[in-house]
């Protein structure tokens, strides 16, 4: 519209001109003005509950629903992990070996079988075999004779006993263990 208004005003004067340009203005504003109605129109014709009825797919080519990602080309492989070497035997005695199913069964056939009450005996005569009582004077007796605060670590290479056995003497004794350092460094465990 606006390239044959154009050519309409290339004869008129000026003041024809603004006239001619002015009525187009006013004309092509009524149009959209009409065609904007009619739309809204149609709109509000289809509406439910003053709401546009939209297909179910009308907004999927806008909304992303998921999006996948390949990182495969940011990934170093890994380098080979380093293996153990396996363990030889000594002296070609393995503790684990091959044994045929007939021998294994007349083995457990000919074990005796142990009641209940000769399987708690046993085992209450396998706990009184500790002697708790002899670890505790053990390491009282190493406190008392060096300096006291002392170092776990320092304890442990001074008796010839296992480090169980001095940390259930020390937890089931009368000692003061204090946690000096980190959480996780056991040679900052002080016993009093």
């Amino acid at each position: 519209m606006w390239v044959r208004v154009e050519l309409w005003n290339i004869d008129l004067d000026t003041r024809s001109q603004l006239r001619v340009a002015g009525e187009a203005v006013c004309q092509i504003a009524d149009l959209f003005c009409d065609r904007s109605s009619y739309l809204f129109e149609e709109l509000l014709s289809r509406a439910v509950k003053d709401e546009p009825i939209m297909a179910d797919d009308a907004f999927d080519r806008y909304v992303r629903q998921s999006m996948v990602v390949d990182f495969d080309q940011f990934i170093e492989p890994l380098p080979s992990l380093p293996r153990k070497n396996p363990e030889q035997t000594k002296n070609g005695n393995a503790i684990v070996g091959a044994i045929d199913k007939e021998v294994l069964i007349k083995a457990l056939e000919q074990e005796s079988l142990l009641s209940f009450e000769e399987e708690l005996e046993q085992a209450i005569s396998n706990a009184h075999t500790e002697n708790v009582s002899a670890w505790i004077e053990a390491i009282a007796h190493y406190i008392r004779s060096n300096f006291s605060p002392m170092r776990l670590i320092d304890l442990q290479t001074a008796l010839p006993l296992p480090i169980v056995e001095i940390w259930l003497g020390l937890l089931l004794g009368d000692f003061k263990l204090e946690q000096r350092g980190s959480f996780y460094d056991s040679n900052e465990i002080w016993i009093s």
